[in-house]
């Protein structure tokens, strides 16, 4: 086994295990004092937003898990709704009906539910940016005081009962962005840039919060958010983790501060940071991913559905609608349907990616049926498919493919060779490269009429199979 040192370079030959690159599929949870009020606006993604409206993006944030921030604005579309059905009460105020429901709560429904969608790894959210920790930390939040987290430790309850369906564990944790240190209301990506938690407070509290979660629940995956404090602090935790065992990874979102970070406490600054991210997300197609850190094992990108990310490890994170944390004024329009899910998900396969699908679960924690649908058709489909997605890896002796609109994704689990279609086919089919295809079946089923033409492969495409949102075929070579 390698032994990791405290320092960047050491820690950089870590890479991401078998394990998590043939999991394929897991899950986020979103779940805290913002699941009460439920609330964003809604009818635009956050990447578009970003680009479109890059100084107040974030004030009309459609993440209902920003709640607390959106409510500082007291023109905003929060703020108004909040006063329309809460009055004065504060945000801390959620905190009652949130542990009330509690008590009819269980972590066990929850993993069934996600185990049975066929989600290899869950990555519940141990800490917003709202500071709200879901186990009972022993360090006092310097806002809020002794007690600003759930009565239970909810966290290890969820670690064990994933682990009881043999699922990986991870915990999502925000070091970058806490709002009990630095409560000013966040308009941009700049003024959140500048926010960034600095100084020996914030240190000991994501030090020590990350080593109380890793004692508790040993996590396979720590999948941080926004960025992380000091440098020093965070290669010795690095280094800790490794070496207790190999087989784990952490995300890309370890960010330190640098010069670009102390830059963002001028005003001017901040707005050429703010226009710089619209023209780079409208000049890459709306596709979000993080800043390269020094050390990381796998890349995030943000509401991307497809991602040309090389060799790296990669998932895509994303909501079922618009929104991480439950957001009940959303409609079916700002809902992925099943059908668009499982498209979506051959095509991160197929480019090489996992998927990390988030569930907003109510303010009680159960599964919105606008959220549990779709996923149970992802479920469905694999459980009918997964022989072709659970282990497998882009084939890249045949070319990838988009035809009519729908991509045509070869890929290998072990020997055996599949495409992956994300969406329907017309009635003939040119498959260009793959002329050294011997044949093509659905899988499971009958064999297409094929011939070779040259160095390309047409197919007659059965109706049952040009109607088909999606579908995998075995390659026969």
């Amino acid at each position: 086994m390698t032994q990791y040192r405290p320092d960047p370079d050491s820690l950089a030959a870590h890479s991401a295990p078998n394990w998590w690159r043939d999991a394929k599929l897991g899950v986020m949870i979103t779940w805290g004092l913002y699941s009460v009020p439920a609330f964003a606006p809604r009818g635009i993604d956050v990447v578009k937003l970003l680009a479109e409206r890059p100084d107040d993006a974030l004030k009309l944030t459609p993440y209902a898990e920003w709640y607390e921030n959106s409510l500082k604005f007291a023109d905003g579309p929060t703020a108004a709704q909040h006063q329309e059905r809460f009055g004065d009460a504060p945000y801390t105020a959620f905190r009652n009906t949130f542990e009330a429901g509690l008590a009819n709560w269980s972590a066990e429904p929850l993993m069934d539910f996600i185990a049975g969608i066929g989600a290899r790894y869950v990555v519940p959210v141990t800490k917003h940016h709202d500071s709200y920790c879901l186990w009972p930390t022993a360090l006092a939040n310097p806002l809020r005081g002794a007690d600003w987290h759930a009565p239970r430790d909810l966290v290890s309850e969820m670690a064990a009962a994933a682990r009881a369906k043999n699922m990986r564990f991870g915990v999502y944790y925000s070091a970058g962005l806490d709002w009990t240190l630095n409560p000013e209301p966040m308009a941009n990506l700049g003024e959140m840039r500048n926010a960034l938690p600095s100084g020996a407070l914030a240190r000991k509290m994501m030090l020590d919060h990350y080593r109380e979660l890793i004692a508790a629940t040993d996590p396979d995956i720590l999948w941080n958010d926004i960025g992380y404090p000091d440098a020093d602090d965070l290669w010795d935790l690095l280094a800790e983790y490794y070496n207790d065992r190999e087989d784990r990874l952490i995300n890309d979102r370890f960010q330190l501060p640098t010069p670009s970070h102390l830059a963002m406490s001028d005003p001017e600054e901040r707005i050429a940071y703010n226009r710089g991210v619209a023209a780079a997300l409208r000049e890459s197609g709306f596709a979000f991913a993080p800043d390269v850190p020094a050390v990381f094992d796998h890349r995030t990108p943000e509401y991307a559905t497809s991602s040309e990310m090389g060799d790296v490890a990669w998932e895509t994170v994303r909501g079922v609608g618009h929104s991480f944390g439950y957001k009940a004024n959303e409609i079916d329009a700002d809902f992925l349907s099943g059908d668009e899910l499982v498209a979506m998900f051959l095509r991160i396969v197929g480019h090489g990616g996992n998927l990390l699908i988030n569930i907003g679960p109510r303010g009680d924690g159960s599964i919105p049926d606008e959220q549990a649908g779709p996923l149970s058709a992802l479920g469905a489909f694999l459980k009918t498919n997964g022989q072709a997605i659970y282990g497998s890896r882009p084939d890249d002796v045949l070319c990838r493919l988009t035809i009519s609109g729908t991509d045509v994704l070869p890929v290998r689990v072990g020997r055996q060779r599949f495409a992956l279609v994300a969406g329907p086919l017309p009635e003939h089919v040119r498959l260009v490269g793959w002329g050294g295809v011997e044949g093509l079946s659905i899988l499971d089923g009958p064999a297409l009429a094929c011939r070779r033409e040259g160095d390309d492969l047409v197919v007659d495409v059965p109706p049952t199979l040009a109607g088909s949102a999606a579908a995998i075929l075995e390659i026969a070579a």
